[in-house]
């Protein structure tokens, strides 16, 4: 039996990598990684994730896109 599918989103690769290991030595299955809501909204259709862990504000902008991204996942979720 396979772990959670996560999804992650965050600008800083290196953090995301790091994150995808520990979660995945503890049995999720990481099944994409995202640096920006367009990537993100792309990975939740496609792969369906169960859990989606995301950096908010992320660069350039700093503003909420993730937030929105993440809105809209939970609406696809539920249709």
């Amino acid at each position: 039996m396979t772990g959670m599918r996560v999804v992650l989103a965050d600008d800083d690769v290196l953090l995301r990598e790091g994150l995808a290991s520990l979660l995945e030595r503890s049995g999720f299955q990481v099944v994409g990684q995202a640096g920006d809501a367009a990537q993100l909204l792309a990975l939740g259709r496609d792969q369906a994730p169960e859990l989606v862990v995301v950096d908010i504000r992320m660069p350039p902008t700093h503003t909420a896109d993730r937030q929105d991204a993440a809105v809209v996942l939970t609406y696809l979720e539920g249709h």
